[in-house]
Parts: C-alpha cells; structure tokens; sequence
C-alpha cells in the first residue's frame, strides 16, 4: 500500500512510455476475478476492509486485508475466506463484517447457476454465520440472497434485506440479525416487486417489474397503509424520473425528474404524501443530472452529473477543494468515483478509474491530505498494455456538434477501425474503462464510441433529434463520425467494421444497409431489425393500462401503421439484398427486451439475398450477458469473426 499527499505535485505515474513493446493483453485477462473486488470503511472510521481475490492451482481462494485506517502503512491484517469467489464487503457495524459470496452449482440434469450468500463474521474471521442461516427452504432454493435494502446505522445489530419468500411465493422484505443470522420477513410484496427503498428502516418506496427493461415505482407515505403508482421507470434508457434515497425530512425523498417544460433532468426533492416535486437543486448546464451520494446514515454529500468524467456539487463547499486534490492526485485520464465516508467525515473511500484503468481503490484522509492505495481491479492491466483514449468533438453534415471517444491501440499505430454505437439508443457512452472496447483495441484496431443525436444524457432536446429519426440522422451521425476519426488519425479506410448491441446491433445492421461498401464486417447482438413488427410486437406485450412501453417507442421510432412505408425503409430486414458485408448475428434465446425472432428472421432475410451471415442463438440467456463467462463468450465470437475480415 502506498500513501502519498495530494495537491502537493505528486502526480500519478501512469502513462509513462514504457522501456519496450509492451505484452497485448488476452482477451481472458479481462475476465478473470478481480484482484481487488471491493473495499469498505468502518463507520466510527478506523479500518478499512479490503477484499481480494486470486487464482491457485485450487482454484479462486478470496481473503479480506484489515487496514489500520491512522497508520495504513503498516502491514494489514488478513482474514482468511478460502476457496470461494468473494464480490462485495461492508462493515455491518464496527466488529462485524458482511462478504458476499458467489458460487456455481449444477443440478443433475439442469444448467448451472450462480448462487450468492451473504456471511457475517467478525473482523478477526470470528463468529461466522450464513444470513437467512434459519430460513432451511431459502438456502435451497433461491439463487439470491444477497440484496440488502438498508444497513440500519441506528440499528448495528440488523440489516433490511429483500429476497423471494418460497413458502408464500412472494418477494419478501427481512429483518435479518447480523449475528445469528436470522431473518425475519417484515412485509411481502407483489408478485414482480424487485425491491424497496426505505427511511428510518421503513419501507416506503417499492419497485415492481413490469418486464425485464422497466419497473412501477410505488410509494407509501408515513401514515399510510397503501401502495400508490407513482411512476414508471425504465432501465434500458437514462430514466426522466428515479427515486435514489431518503432525506432528513419524514416522507421526503431525493429524486431525478424532469418537469414537463424542462429540457434537462435535475435532482429535487420528492414528497410522498402528496407526490410534489421540488425546485431544482441541480440542473448541470449541459447535461442531466445523473445521481447523489449519500452517507451511510442517507446523508446528502453530493450531487452528480457526468459531462465526460464524473462531476460533484458537493453539499459542504469546503470539500470541494479536497476534491480537486484527488483528480490533481490522479490526473486528467481518469475519473474519481466517491463511495464512502465515515461518520466523522474524516477519511473518504473513492475508485480511480479510467480508460487505461479499470479501477484503483484509495483512501483519502481529510486531515493529512494523504491518499492510500489499496489495490488495484486488475493489477495485471497496467496502462502500457491498454489503449489510450481520445476525447472527440464531431461536426455533423448539418452543423452539429457531438461527443465522441475513440480508443486506439496500446501501439497507437494507425490500423483497422471497429465502429461500435450504443443500445438504448438513449443512453450514452462516456469516458472510462470499457472491457469491449480495450478487448478490440488488444487485436490492434481502433475503437469508435458516438452519442449521436437521439442519444441520452444530454437533455430532452438533444434526445428528441433522433425521434423519428431511425434509419436516417442517427445513422448519419455515427457515418460523420466515422469519416472524421478516420481522416483525424489516418486510419485505414479499407478495413473498417460496425458492431453493436441492442439499439447499437440494429445501428450497425442499417449501416451496412445504408454504406454497404463502407464495411467490411458487421456484428449484431440482440439487435432490432424490423421496426413494424418490432412495434406491433411491443404493443401486443405491453400489460400497462395507458400502455406505456408501447407509447414510449411509438413516440421515438413511429407508429406501425400510419408511419408503415418510412418504418420498412429504416428496417434491415426489409432492405437485406442491399448489405455486402459478411454478418454475424448473435441473440440469447430468452431475451424479453427484443424478441429473439428479430434475429431469426433477419439471419433468415440475408440467406435468402445470399449473404454471408454466421448465426449464434445464445442458450440460457437474455438480452445482455447474465455473467463474465457469458459477456466473455460473446466477445470471442465477435473478435473470431472479425479478424480475418480485418486482417
């Protein structure tokens, strides 16, 4: 561990020109476990726990290091967890720690699964128990027995924890005693409910499923003693309204919303009883608001945004200046993420991270200003073996102005370029480590990442550009970009590829439509590909009385029958005999965002233009990858098919 001070012009080492060539990483080195999985600070703020993870010839064997937080230099104390991945730690009070656990069991007969387990123990390792130990028929049968709901700071001996309750067959909300081990339900809630969100250890917020992408978010004010709609809230787009936490005030909670004559989502306060929204109390000029942080008593430290790194408006104005310290401390290519502070507001607990970067967990101490290293993500993925990023402003054909990140190889030398626009499509991408785009740039191509206009992030305006726009301006936007990252860094114009997930495997499908001589390759996944059927088929699932989900796309892409002739121009499938370029299509079989006939059908449109098309319907799986093997598996299939087309 190194403590170094900050602001006083010790800059950070990165970046250095190595002595020779560096070594490419595999692609397996980015999916291994992390070194450092996690981290936590004791609430009175005197130790630090650091969770590790490593390979043997056994296997992972994970164990927790115990920092002296007033003299982290001196040699930890380490605890033991064997041989077992471990995911998460935190402090249930100032003895006693909470690990997550993941696993993998196979049923004669079935697929494997993951299991997750929480187990409370001492900080000496002592006194370890299993939470829900008492519950016999929940340990057998649910997968999931790790989401905690609140940490009770006024309640040191419990947590608030949500799971399914098989003997009712209902999600459950437990009382569960970090000690026994036991757990006790509190309340049920609905058939879909996914979680809550409490105050003072009382449930009053509640998020029901209504499909795999989007939730009801119900509340229930101190007093009441029923449920009410007050939102719907989508997962697979930058939501116009999220509930984060509670505030001080009985039934006040902190939200995002953007009202209806408001171009940017802000952060105010939300009132349960009546559901009234509050002024504004940040509106970032150029962006939505994205989030807060909040202490371990739900304080509010800070409110966030993103412009290309994440960005704070600190509630005390006094720490801003320490805050600027760790950014100085770790200079401009990386972004500082905030997640603990103890109960003094003495030592802060942050991640470093960065394109060449996956993540370098650090303590800051306010007094001395000294931040401690404390282990690294994947300390094998040093900075020379990583791609640096760029930071693009692009001018579109109409005078436009958008933000684009470009990842080269860690050689840097002009080569092959991989086009990748994001789902959503409103949401959007930022600066930071992205595991695809390194995985890429490891092959010795450069990776193009575009918030098109119709993008998320940037405000109502800005996403509205692109309603109705499919197939058309954002198509055009990503092209723009294209021929500028090509011409800015002399890339190779003759061997570039498009590849693409959701919203961003129907973007790269219709490029190919739209310049079939421009690609040499094409890769989809879980992508879009007929929006008349897609609409229909939208409208047909939605259970929504007012149906939301349907309005929502209709709004965005156009109405199946009125707009029917400009739906089947914007729709690949339609316009299959126009692609020249090989295609891989790729599609988990249960996938409930987009129907996996999109795919079948599209693969079944190219065979019959005779197109080379490779089709991989993904067994057991959804529309994004449900685990690191998983991601892992799509990402060789996508490099295996795309290097001899870019070699």
């Amino acid at each position: 561990m190194t403590a170094l001070a900050a602001g006083l012009g010790a800059g950070s080492a990165w970046g250095q020109a190595p002595a020779k060539p560096p070594i490419l990483p595999i692609l397996r080195e980015f999916y291994v476990a992390p070194a450092t999985a996690d981290f936590s600070l004791s609430p009175n703020g005197k130790r630090v726990a650091v969770l590790h993870n490593k390979y043997t010839d056994r296997g992972v064997e994970s164990w927790i290091d115990i920092v002296d937080a007033e003299n982290p230099n001196q040699p930890p104390r380490s605890v033991s967890l064997g041989r077992q991945e471990a995911t998460f730690v935190n402090w249930a009070n100032d003895k006693r720690l909470l690990v997550w656990v993941i696993f993998d069991v196979t049923h004669k007969g079935y697929e494997t699964e993951t299991i997750v387990r929480v187990i409370a123990l001492d900080d000496d390792g002592a006194n370890p128990t299993v939470l829900f130990g008492n519950r016999g028929t929940s340990l057998e049968y649910i997968h999931n027995l790790g989401r905690v709901i609140d940490a009770l700071p006024d309640d040191p001996d419990h947590v608030l924890m949500g799971a399914w309750e098989p003997l009712r067959g209902l999600p459950a909300l437990y009382k569960v005693d970090v000690n026994s081990g036991d757990a006790v339900v509190l309340e049920y809630g609905v058939p879909r409910t996914s979680t809550w969100l409490t105050q003072k250890g009382v449930a009053m917020i509640r998020f029901d499923n209504d499909r795999s992408y989007g939730s009801r978010i119900m509340a229930r004010a101190p007093g009441e003693a029923d449920w009410k709609f007050v939102h719907f809230f989508r997962n697979d787009q930058d939501p116009e309204f999220s509930i984060f936490g509670p505030t001080d005030r009985p039934g006040v909670f902190l939200g995002a919303a953007r009202k209806a004559d408001e171009d940017k989502v802000s952060v105010r306060e939300i009132e349960l009883a009546s559901l009234n929204m509050g002024p504004p109390l940040l509106t970032p000029a150029n962006v939505d608001a994205r989030g807060v942080w909040l202490d371990g008593r739900k304080q509010l430290m800070a409110t966030t945004w993103t412009e290309d790194r994440k960005a704070y408006d600190f509630a005390e104005k006094a720490f801003a200046p320490h805050f600027a310290a760790m950014e100085k401390y770790f200079g401009p290519e990386t972004s500082v993420d905030l997640r603990e502070v103890d109960d003094a507001r003495a030592r802060y607990l942050g991640v470093a991270s960065g394109p060449r970067e996956p993540g370098l967990f650090f303590m800051y101490d306010r007094k001395s200003h000294a931040i401690t290293e404390l282990g690294n993500v994947h300390a094998h993925l040093t900075a020379p073996r990583l791609g640096a990023m760029h930071s693009l402003t692009v001018k579109t054909r109409d005078g436009a102005s958008l933000r684009a990140y470009l990842t080269q190889p860690a050689s840097g030398a002009p080569g092959p370029l991989v086009v990748m626009p994001h789902g959503g499509p409103e949401m959007r991408d930022d600066w930071g480590f992205d595991t695809w785009a390194q995985g890429l740039a490891a092959q010795g191509w450069w990776v193009l990442q575009v918030n098109f206009r119709g993008s998320g992030g940037y405000g109502l305006e800005f996403a509205k550009q692109g309603w109705r726009r499919w197939g058309e301006r954002m198509q055009e936007d990503v092209e723009d970009a294209t021929a500028q990252a090509v011409s800015q860094f002399k890339l190779d114009a003759s061997k570039v590829a498009i590849l693409g997930a959701s919203y961003g495997g129907y973007a790269a499908l219709m490029g190919a439509v739209r310049k079939p001589e421009a690609y040499k390759a094409v890769v989809s996944i879980a992508g879009v590909f007929d929006l008349v059927d897609m609409l229909r088929w939208e409208r047909g699932h939605d259970e929504t009385g007012p149906k939301y989900y349907y309005e929502f796309w209709r709004k965005r892409i156009g109405d199946p029958e009125a707009d029917e002739a400009m739906l089947i121009q914007a729709s690949p499938r339609r316009r299959a005999a126009e692609i020249k370029a090989p295609v891989l299509v790729m599609h988990g079989i249960l996938d409930e965002t987009v129907p996996v006939e999109q795919s079948r059908a599209m693969v079944k449109a190219l065979t019959a233009a005779g197109r080379k098309v490779d089709y991989w319907e993904i067994p057991k799986e959804g529309h994004g990858a449900g685990s690191r093997n998983a991601d892992r598996a799509r990402l060789d299939r996508a490099v295996a098919f795309l290097k001899p087309l870019l070699a």
